[in-house]
């Protein structure tokens, strides 16, 4: 699978027709979401995007309540990257390299079904394991490792991607980089802006604040810092000060080799008789 899009990726500057074609296509499969579906005994997830395994981390947040964080890794090779140029960029621009996307697709991991909702932290910690197992026996971009961070939160880490020979290559992921930021009050937003400012500097890694609820993160004043601290757990620090759960999804750029921080709110989503789908915050 992975050496039918290296393929393409090599043919996309001399056939740009069929490069255009091959993104439309693609394009096309995708979901806006990843879908649950209850089997009776168990539960089917069906994702089809860049990143499945975050869109499927997702529906089970959303599905079941759950505070589950995502971190890409660095992707770079075209074993885990394709290329995503719009069609009239391409046209119009034949020989440039255009921009290129996490080449994830399908993904529909199985698992057996949460008859109570409130399932215990072990019982959460198997299922979140079937998916990534699952995931990292796909063909799809990554392998991703689960922790537990204590809390009731778990992060669903990149820890392996594809080098330019297609060998397999461990990553270290850039929120278990140790900052040191200085103990002082300030409001949440200010906070999350340093720690990803220092991750920034100690790293090497650009990381940028993405989407996140502003208004929020203004309002709420903490109390955070420490030395030598895993940047991640500064950041778990800010949101547990929070009247709000949040959850991140930390997004790698190979383009411009740059990390968004999302933070988004933790929601559980119901569907009415008519199938319309409203979602209420967790407490």
């Amino acid at each position: 699978m992975r050496l039918v899009i290296v393929v393409a990726a090599v043919m996309l500057l001399s056939i740009p027709a069929q490069a255009q074609d091959e993104v439309k296509e693609r394009h096309k499969k995708y979901l806006d979401r990843a879908e649950v579906h209850h089997l009776g005994d168990s539960a089917t997830i069906t994702a089809n995007s860049p990143r499945p395994l975050a869109d499927t981390l997702m529906a089970v947040s959303q599905e079941y309540g759950w505070l589950i964080d995502f971190e890409d890794p660095p992707y770079y090779s075209a074993y885990d990257l394709v290329d995503d140029t719009d069609s009239a960029y391409r046209a119009a621009h034949p020989d440039e390299k255009g921009v290129t996307a996490v080449g994830g697709a399908a993904f529909q991991p199985r698992f057996p079904e949460i008859l109570d909702r409130a399932a215990s932290i072990p019982e959460q910690e198997r299922i979140l394991d079937k998916i990534i197992s699952d995931y990292n026996e796909s063909s799809n971009p990554g392998q991703f490792s689960l922790r537990k961070e204590g809390g009731g939160r778990f992060s669903v880490i990149g820890s392996y991607i594809k080098n330019e020979s297609g060998q397999d290559e461990a990553v270290n992921p850039v929120l278990d980089t140790p900052i040191t930021i200085k103990t002082e009050t300030r409001n949440a937003y200010e906070t999350i802006e340093l720690i990803v400012n220092t991750l920034t500097n100690t790293s090497k890694s650009k990381i940028m604040v993405g989407r996140v609820p502003t208004n929020l993160l203004y309002q709420t004043q903490v109390t955070v810092g420490g030395e030598n601290i895993p940047a991640r757990a500064l950041i778990s620090q800010v949101l547990s000060a929070l009247r709000i759960k949040l959850y991140w999804h930390l997004y790698h750029d190979a383009d411009v080799k740059k990390y968004a921080l999302n933070l988004l709110p933790l929601v559980k989503v119901s569907y009415d008789a008519s199938g319309r789908r409203t979602a209420e915050l967790v407490q």
